[in-house]
């Protein structure tokens, strides 16, 4: 006899939840024939702790649990996992209610006219974005590969649950005992439990960085596209058991490198299977940031592609030859095309002077959108660019800014890339690899990766590359290298960030994404810490700005400036790193660096800096000073907006017996502020 497990959760946040929804499943045998339902549950880890999924089966029962287990999988995801033909079958059937998604966000007319293409008649998708090298499909092929492996390990894990259910071995499909009789053995036997159905059994991250527009400053924080990318995406990616997240990780103000682009694994997090660029108009014309943060993903645990949004205008050429050099190193490197932008912005209708008639023929998601020919400006579309339902006194309505419109766009477009990618990475496994073991295959496609990501890690960037190592560098034998391919272990506080959400920066148990997490100290109580006398006594404290933080019942903006923080009141100030959590995270086999240290002081929203707030130039004015390992620090050599620092040995600095770097920092008084004080953002060992 088989009982039910029925342990159902789901999110409740106004989104789509992570989970299916709940589903029973009954089958009435005759003749005294089995009755049992099974309810799935989100799960958030992919090993089971269930005492039911460890319980053995009697042998004589095994034929028919396993018939009963195959059974709840099908119900469950609606098919065969272990068949590609039928996966192929399901995710384009998610596509077909994407696109009516689609008709009924945009309307009939919209979606003709924004989303098909009028030379094909199909709806824009796995064309939408294209390798860096427009000759070739190299990083194409990349990406699809990426999916593919997805998909194999999927396949894996329930081969590998199925060969030992219970102490059955499900994946045996030989059986001389009559059906009838499986039954009644299974009936009459010791009563079993059948295990818990996982409703993914992998992960695929989209991490999304940018500047302010990419975090959707002014909007809701799930209204930004990487939100939009999650919604349409995630039902054919459940559809082969992977769960879709889009983490918006775009933050305001920020440059793509060299901060966040050696910092890629503690803020974008070591499971990102892509990081995207969208600082355009921060980076500007500083095309060695994007080839940097592009390189970077090459030496990322988890080998993330590379995708660039936004790319379009008079900077294309450029930042798009910079993608194609990373491309060429062996980083996969994609940019979605400018054209299919154009494309889908020229066919939006233009609501100035429509009726209400024909206002009433779109879709909320095309109305207002257009007018005068202008995207969410002139007006009645200015004025409705913005949700206005929730928290409208929000701050960041900026006119440079995309409202959610534009965001969901931008969303949709993404979506019905990875949608449609999905597809052909499918096809392709049955077309090229259809009798081949899952196994068999991913070793094989591992080993294409292995090899490819080996030559990576061992090639040398040239080291007159421009506009990036300063000559001073150079001169002590510090090459490009060190940047473009060195292991990073980076401390920083700057959300959003895997690491704070993690615990893994302070090594405290409050963890939660986006809320729950260790914020630290208000700033203002840092800045009343009494005065310390003593040299031993302080450390580099955590600090966040309670005014930054906007007060919504919804998440709006998650971007915050955090800093390390010490003042003259605190004497010398310390902080170890990387620490145990820390190494673990990024260096579970060992950790090896060159010793070379990167601190990146807080970049001030646009120059701004208070009084008495730190800076190299009064570090090299001897207001203040530092310490590495006990080692004065003589000199920090910017890089951008970070710097190098450089002590008695040079620019490579020994850690401690404990593997571990100690930096201890001292601000003086000054007599023309009040307070004066340092704020540090990251901390990165190379």
């Amino acid at each position: 006899m088989v009982e039910k497990v029925n342990k159902s959760k789901s999110k409740v946040d106004g989104n789509v939840p992570n989970s299916l929804y709940n589903r029973w499943l009954g089958i009435i045998l005759l003749l005294g024939l089995l009755a049992f339902s099974q309810i799935g549950r989100e799960r958030k880890d992919f090993e089971s702790s269930s005492d039911s999924q460890r319980a053995q089966v009697p042998q004589e029962q095994c034929v028919g649990f396993c018939d009963a287990r195959k059974n709840q999988l099908a119900k469950h995801y609606g098919g065969d996992l272990l068949d590609r033909n039928y996966l192929v079958k399901s995710v384009e059937k998610e596509l077909d209610k994407l696109h009516q998604k689609l008709k009924k966000d945009y309307g009939e007319e919209a979606f003709q006219s924004m989303w098909v293409d009028s030379k094909t008649n199909k709806v824009i998708g796995n064309k939408a974005l294209d390798s860096a090298d427009q000759n070739t499909d190299v990083s194409y092929d990349k990406f699809k590969r990426k999916l593919q492996m997805k998909v194999l390990q999927v396949q894996i894990a329930l081969m590998d649950e199925m060969e030992n259910l219970g102490g059955c071995n499900c994946m045996d499909g030989s059986s001389s005992v009559p059906l009838r009789e499986r039954r009644r053995r299974l009936n009459e036997g010791k009563t079993v439990v059948l295990p818990e159905v996982n409703t993914f059994l992998e992960r695929f991250v989209w991490s999304t960085g940018g500047h302010s527009a990419a975090a959707a400053h002014g909007n809701l924080h799930n209204e930004s596209y990487t939100a939009f990318l999650e919604k349409g995406a995630q039902d054919a990616f459940l559809a082969v058991g992977i769960e879709f997240i889009g983490r918006n990780y775009a933050m305001g103000g920020m440059d793509s490198a060299p901060h966040l682009a050696i910092c890629n694994e503690a803020v974008y997090g070591t499971d990102a299977d892509v990081i995207s660029w969208d600082f355009g108009m921060t980076d500007g014309g500083a095309h060695w940031k994007t080839r940097l943060y592009a390189s970077r993903t090459g030496v990322h645990t988890n080998r993330p592609a590379h995708v660039t949004v936004n790319v379009g205008g008079r900077n294309f050429k450029s930042r798009v030859g910079s993608l194609a050099m990373a491309e060429a190193d062996g980083v996969p490197s994609l940019y979605l095309k400018p054209q299919i932008q154009e494309k889908v912005n020229g066919g939006i209708p233009d609501s100035f002077g429509m009726g209400q008639a024909d206002l009433d023929k779109l879709g909320p998601f095309a109305q207002y959108y257009k007018c005068k020919t202008q995207i969410e400006k002139e007006e009645p579309c200015g004025s409705k660019k913005y949700n206005e339902d929730i928290c409208p006194s929000r701050k960041f309505k900026a006119s440079w800014h995309p409202g959610w419109r534009e965001h969901a766009t931008t969303g949709n477009i993404l979506a019905l890339f990875m949608v449609e990618t999905m597809i052909e990475a499918l096809k392709d496994l049955v077309e090229t690899h259809g009798s081949v073991e899952p196994k068999e295959l991913y070793n094989k496609l591992k080993a294409e990766e292995d090899s490819e990501y080996s030559k990576y890690v061992a090639s040398e960037v040239p080291d007159d590359y421009p506009d990036f190592v300063s000559e001073e560098l150079f001169k002590e034998g510090l090459k490009t290298n060190v940047f473009f391919r060195n292991k990073a272990i980076c401390k920083t506080t700057l959300l959003p960030a895997q690491s704070r959400y993690l615990g893994l920066l302070t090594e405290s148990e409050m963890k939660g994404e986006i809320n729950g997490y260790d914020v630290g100290f208000d700033k203002d109580e840092a800045m009343k810490v009494p005065p310390i006398d003593s040299k031993d006594k302080g450390s580099l404290t955590l600090v966040y700005e309670k005014n930054a933080r906007q007060q919504c019942d919804v998440d709006l903006n998650i971007d915050y400036k955090d800093y390390f923080f010490a003042s003259d009141r605190y004497g010398w100030a310390s902080i170890k790193f990387p620490n145990d959590a820390e190494m673990e995270a990024y260096a579970p086999s060992g950790f090896n660096p060159d010793g070379v240290i990167m601190i990146c002081l807080l970049k001030c929203d646009w120059g701004k800096c208070p009084p008495g707030d730190a800076s190299i130039d009064s570090f090299k004015e001897g207001k203040w000073r530092m310490e590495l390992n006990g080692n004065p620090v003589i000199d920090m050599v910017k890089v951008d907006q970070c710097s190098v620092l450089k002590t008695e040995d040079g620019f490579k600095n020994k850690p401690g017996k404990d593997g571990r770097y100690e930096l201890r920092v001292q601000i003086d008084k000054q007599e023309d502020s009040l307070v004066n004080f340092v704020r540090i953002t990251s901390i990165a060992v190379l």
